[in-house]
């Protein structure tokens, strides 16, 4: 065989196991599962906590979120949206945080009865924790709570860790987050009233870890690119930084 024709072999295998691979990850990325609402909680004004069932073989990452379709719904642009999971894959539900902002989607999810279906895909996850033992400097503003807790519920007790969450009037977990603090040495929670008020407390935890801790950011974009730019202007190297940020979609 030429050689010319042997290259071109090599290269159409390797192609061919790379597309494999692909469709591979993508299919188990955009499975489907239907989920059954369990219970809804309006917890104020227009946030909403949704209690969902947790199919027995259905696991995912701390700090994970997906696509939640409303099958009823039959606009196309109005039947799904991406939502952070707020609960661990140890607990024996899936936890949904949200605010009802008017939109059809908001209006219909908030509203869904016991028993009601909802169709989850594309599990992903921005705030990915390596095994390191490093600390965690958290910060979550608004619902972004719903992305950090279940990264604090993971690692309590085996890292040390500070969050603090500027909450906007989000008080769902505070007084869970308040008694784990308690609990664990290791662990501080404080909440805060303004993005100053946060960077004060992220500064002194940068004076003690610097590069040395990974940065997890969660909640509303412009909060977020404040306190990313925040620490960057403090030394922190832009890939000790994770964030994700949730940009109210209707």
């Amino acid at each position: 065989m030429k050689r010319g024709k042997k290259m071109f072999l090599i290269i159409a295998v390797v192609l061919g196991v790379f597309a494999l691979i692909t469709w591979g990850v993508v299919a188990y990325l955009g499975r489907s599962q239907t989920l059954s609402v369990k219970s809804i909680e309006n917890s104020s004004e227009d946030l909403y906590l949704l209690h969902l069932e947790k199919p027995d073989n259905m696991t995912w990452e701390a700090g994970s979120y997906a696509q939640f379709a409303l099958p009823d719904v039959k606009d196309s642009k109005q039947n799904s949206r991406f939502l952070t999971i707020a609960s661990t894959p140890d607990e024996n539900e899936i936890l949904i945080l949200t605010h009802n902002s008017g939109s059809l989607y908001k209006e219909t999810l908030t509203s869904l009865s016991a028993g009601s279906k909802v169709e989850m895909s594309w599990l992903g996850s921005h705030l990915s924790i390596a095994d390191n033992k490093e600390p965690l400097v958290c910060f979550a503003s608004d619902v972004g709570i719903a992305a950090i807790r279940p990264v604090i519920k993971e690692w309590t007790g085996k890292l040390p860790i500070v969050l603090n969450h500027l909450d906007k009037g989000v008080t769902v977990f505070d007084q869970e987050m308040a008694e784990l603090a308690k609990q664990e040495v290791d662990f501080t929670y404080e909440t805060s009233d303004s993005l100053v008020q946060s960077q004060e407390t992220l500064k002194n935890a940068i004076n003690q870890y610097g590069n040395k801790a990974t940065y997890l950011l969660a909640g509303q974009p412009d909060d977020v690119e404040a306190m990313k730019t925040f620490l960057k202007d403090k030394g922190i190297d832009s890939q000790k930084i994770k964030s994700d940020s949730f940009r109210g979609l209707p």
